[in-house]
């Protein structure tokens, strides 16, 4: 499939008009298809799955979704991608959701393109708030037959001109792809709709000769900023390449836009978008500086502790700051080079060392936890981060502190780690690369190799941090031993 090798050659080509970039016969619906065609089973590579693509078409014929099976599985998605993505107006979705079902007595291929598009994002909705939901494991088939019924309405959308439908319909494609693995390539769909974003200028504000309406110029806003929330997220995990540079970026952002009342909605949201602008500094920002970039985690960890209402009280809110705040540790330790590293490790090796250790532990901690409730269905971005916080945690246990490796927590990981294995058959290998890094951190002479020839689908960051501790643990004993001859 030709559309495959072009979508990876041109995954970082910026856009300049509608169709630079694209070679002339291949239209964005094509690349999309391309997207969707692509295994999810391991998302840092791209390959095709025919066997998956088979499963999910026979799923699709035998798909008839009722409101009384679909609520749990909308309510489930509101309560989760919902809360943390601006552009959601759950009012507003639930309106949609019940008229999706007073209409569904006639087929939605016959329904005004309007409608169309608001019946793709419920199914969409629906199909990945299953596969969040408790009984997930059994709703492959489900989730699977709702997405098919959705694509097959995407190029009525994408021919319909309408930008916001098109980029919102792109993004439920993206969210869908985070928790299945035949939801297609997530680092190629989310390119897409950041390259489609900024055809159509979402990322700068219309011109003032431009009399745009007020409620179209939030949706706008809206809509790029959660693309760019799920764009940080993805290639922060998969250590690619932002698709846009903060510095391309003049549209306001929310603290400009929005209401700063303690009522105000989209209060986690709104924290995601400024956690976001943290990872881009933190690794694209002009210092490298480890004390500089734990400080300004602090504040935004402060910050959203402090937040008012119930907002911070929910344990949903709670694990997803414990999330962020695991990642943006460990993109501070991918950032800074070893000596940058131990130079500032020598001025606050306590306070540093034990703050990273502690959020990377109690992060994984809270994941065991919903693992052990039957709340954890673990998405891949779940696997990257608590894959990333245990290789951090017995990391700096092997540079400094052994006691940081506590063997509870490592043994929690790899039980998480076994289970999104089970849905993301190509990030079995973690859960291998945590133990080998837990037998060489306890010293068990017959560790395994696999952390001396790491396989391709650990991230360069991560790869490279483990190389570089067994590189300084090396170097140490070199030293070691010269100064006993």
């Amino acid at each position: 499939m030709g559309e495959i090798g072009f979508l990876s050659r041109s995954a970082m080509a910026e856009p300049r008009d509608e169709m630079s970039g694209f070679s002339e016969d291949l239209a964005m619906g094509r690349m999309i298809r391309a997207a969707l065609t692509l295994s999810g089973a391991t998302p840092s590579q791209s390959s095709v799955d025919p066997y998956g693509q088979s499963i999910a078409a026979m799923n699709h014929s035998a798909i008839n979704m009722r409101r009384q099976l679909a609520v749990p599985f909308f309510t489930s998605f509101l309560e989760t991608m919902g809360s943390r993505l601006i552009h959601f107006e759950s009012k507003k979705l639930w309106t949609d959701f019940d008229t999706f079902f007073t209409d569904s007595g006639e087929p939605v291929e016959n329904h005004d393109l309007n409608s169309v598009a608001k019946a793709f994002v419920v199914y969409m909705s629906v199909a990945t708030g299953a596969l969040l939901s408790q009984e997930s494991s059994g709703l492959q088939g489900l989730a699977g037959g709702l997405h098919q019924k959705a694509t097959k309405l995407l190029p009525r959308i994408m021919a319909s001109g309408n930008r916001i439908d098109i980029l919102h319909c792109m993004l439920s494609l993206v969210l869908y792809s985070m928790q299945s693995p035949q939801g297609g390539s997530t680092w190629h769909l989310i390119g897409l709709a950041m390259k489609k974003a900024i055809v159509f200028r979402f990322h700068h504000d219309p011109h003032s000769s431009i009399n745009t309406p007020e409620h179209t110029l939030l949706m706008r806003r809206n809509t790029f900023w959660s693309l760019y929330i799920v764009d940080r997220t993805i290639s922060t995990i998969l250590d690619r390449p932002f698709n846009i540079a903060d510095d391309e970026i003049t549209v306001q952002g929310p603290e400009e836009y929005l209401d700063d009342s303690p009522h105000t909605k989209n209060n986690l949201a709104r924290q995601s978008i400024a956690h976001a602008r943290l990872m881009s500094e933190i690794r694209d920002g002009a210092s490298n500086d480890i004390l500089y970039h734990h400080s300004n985690l602090c504040c935004w960890r402060d910050s959203v502790r402090g937040m008012k209402g119930e907002t911070f009280a929910s344990k949903f809110t709670r694990g997803v700051v414990m999330q962020l705040s695991s990642r943006a540790m460990v993109e501070i330790l991918k950032s800074v080079d070893s000596a940058n590293f131990e130079s500032n490790m020598i001025n606050k090796p306590q306070t540093i060392e034990r703050d990273i250790v502690t959020t990377c532990s109690e992060y994984i901690e809270h994941e065991y936890q919903r693992f052990d409730c039957g709340e954890f269905t673990g998405g891949f971005v779940e696997a990257y981060d608590i894959f990333a916080a245990a290789v951090v945690i017995l990391c700096l246990a092997r540079r400094s502190n052994p006691s940081f490796a506590d063997m509870d927590t490592i043994n929690k990981c790899t039980a998480l780690l076994t289970m999104v294995g089970e849905r993301f058959v190509g990030l079995r290998v973690f859960r291998r690369v945590v133990w080998a890094l837990s037998d060489a951190v306890s010293g068990n002479p017959k560790s395994d190799p696999i952390i001396h020839e790491l396989p391709p689908m650990i991230p360069d960051g991560i790869r490279d941090f483990i190389t570089e501790t067994y590189a300084y643990d090396e170097t140490l004993a070199w030293l070691t031993r010269r100064k006993w001859r």
